[in-house]
C-alpha cells in the first residue's frame, strides 16, 4: 500500500491550531506520512517552525502570501532568509493573485522574485500560488530559467495547455479538493495534462474542503485536514481513468522528489 503526502496545507491556522495533534494523528491513521505546512507572513513563521519541530512528519516552507503584503516588515526579506538558513524549509507560500484589479501587482511581482531567488540561491522548493496571473508568472519564470529545486503550483487552476509550459521550469502541479467538484471541467482537463512524473496531490487545509465532506455535512462549513488525501486521489484516479494505487504511487514519489533538498536535511540534522 502506497502512502500519501500532503504537499500544501496551513496548519498554523488559527481554526485549527489547537487541534494541530488530532489533525496530523488522523492524517498518520489515513496514510499521509508526511505534510508540508506554509507560513503566509512573518507573524506565523515561528508557530510555523514550532509545527515541525513538535511533529517529524511535518515539512516547513517559510513565505509571504501575495493576499498578506500589507504585512511585510521594513526587514522582511532579510527576516524571511534567516529564517531559512536556520530552519530546512521550503519558501512559500509566495506568488501572484490577481483576481483582486485593486493589488499592487508590481509589489506582488518584486516580493515574488525575491522569493524565487531565495529558493535557488538555497537549493530549496516553492510552494507557489498563483491565480488570474499565469502570463505574468510564466514571463517571470522565462527570465529566472528552471528551478534549482524545483517547486509546486499549488491547487492549479489554469489551462490544462499551460501544463507542459510550467513542467519545463521544473515545476510539480498540485491538485486540491477543487478536483472533486463534479462541475470543476477546467480543472479535469488540466488533471488529465499533467505528466505522470510531475503530479502531486494536496488539501489546503483547512480550507477547499473537498466535495464528500460537503456532501457528508449539508448545511455545514466544515474544515479541511490531511487526512482527505487519499480519497482527493481516489477521484483524481477516476477522473484520469486510471487505477488508483498507480495515480497514488505517483503521488507519492513525485512528493519526495518535491521535497527531498528539504527532507534530507532535515533527516541528516536529526
Amino acid at each position: 500500500m502506497t502512502g500519501f503526502i500532503d504537499v500544501h496545507t496551513h496548519l498554523h491556522d488559527s481554526r485549527i491550531i489547537e487541534n494541530a495533534a488530532d489533525i496530523v494523528r488522523r492524517a498518520q491513521d489515513a496514510g499521509v506520512e508526511t505534510i508540508g505546512t506554509c507560513a503566509t507572513m512573518e507573524e506565523n513563521f515561528r508557530i510555523t517552525a514550532q509545527l515541525s519541530e513538535e511533529f517529524s512528519c511535518v515539512v516547513p516552507f517559510f513565505g509571504i502570501h501575495p493576499w498578506f503584503l500589507d504585512t511585510l516588515s521594513p526587514n522582511w526579506a532579510k527576516n524571511l532568509g534567516q529564517w531559512l538558513e536556520q530552519i530546512h524549509a521550503g519558501v512559500g507560500e509566495a506568488g501572484l493573485d490577481f483576481m483582486d484589479k485593486g493589488a499592487d501587482r508590481d509589489q506582488q511581482v518584486k516580493v515574488f522574485k525575491t522569493h524565487l531567488s531565495l529558493a535557488c540561491d538555497l537549493k530549496r522548493p516553492i510552494n507557489i500560488h498563483v491565480r488570474k496571473a499565469w502570463d505574468a508568472i510564466v514571463k517571470i519564470l522565462k527570465h529566472h530559467g528552471p528551478l534549482a529545486s524545483g517547486g509546486v503550483i499549488h491547487s492549479y487552476s489554469g489551462s490544462a495547455d499551460l501544463v507542459p509550459v510550467l513542467e519545463k521550469f521544473n515545476l510539480h502541479i498540485s491538485f486540491s479538493g477543487s478536483v472533486t467538484r463534479p462541475n470543476a471541467k477546467k480543472v479535469g482537463l488540466a488533471l488529465n495534462a499533467v505528466s505522470l512524473d510531475r503530479i502531486v496531490f494536496e488539501t489546503d487545509t483547512p480550507d477547499i474542503v473537498p466535495q464528500f465532506i460537503l456532501d457528508a455535512y449539508p448545511g455545514e462549513t466544515p474544515l479541511n485536514e490531511p487526512a482527505n488525501v487519499p480519497e482527493i486521489v481516489r477521484v483524481a484516479a477516476e477522473r484520469r481513468n486510471m487505477d488508483f494505487q498507480t495515480l497514488a504511487g505517483h503521488g507519492y514519489e513525485n512528493s519526495l522528489h518535491l521535497l527531498d533538498s528539504v527532507l534530507g536535511k532535515r533527516e541528516s540534522a536529526g
